[in-house]
């Protein structure tokens, strides 16, 4: 049994916008780089504030605050990108029938999308705290 009349990605299927590696890379890469931006902003602006995250934190305190929040999203950016391509291997190792045809081109999109909205999300939430 296959799900060949699922189509994810091909011929204006659901996810075909964007659905090219450069343009999800670059949705993700914009969403961290605001979180980032607003990272830097709120933590030299507000004294009261701090960093959540022990990893970025533990960064800041080592490599300086503007160098651990950029090795923070090479990181990020890095880890994203291994999991949304990490749909391809699922798609090879499950047996046939079990993963739609686009498959690994639907998990992509969602994923790099999801963590770009994801990461777009906490900047603006790191900026309301200027208000």
């Amino acid at each position: 049994m296959s799900n060949s009349s699922t189509s994810y990605a091909v011929g204006g299927g659901r996810f075909a916008v964007g659905a090219d590696r450069l343009t999800l890379l670059a949705v993700l890469v914009v969403g961290k780089m605001l979180d980032a931006v607003s990272t830097v902003t709120v933590l030299s602006l507000r004294e009261d504030v701090y960093e959540s995250m022990w990893l970025t934190r533990t960064l800041m305190n080592e490599l300086g605050m503007v160098e651990g929040v950029l090795v923070t999203v090479v990181l990020a950016v890095v880890g994203v990108a291994l999991l949304a391509e990490s749909g391809a291997v699922v798609a090879r190792l499950v047996p046939d029938g079990w993963a739609p045809d686009e498959y690994p081109t639907a998990f992509r999109v969602v994923t790099y999308c999801s963590a770009g909205v994801w990461y777009g999300f906490l900047g603006v939430h790191n900026f309301s705290f200027l208000f």
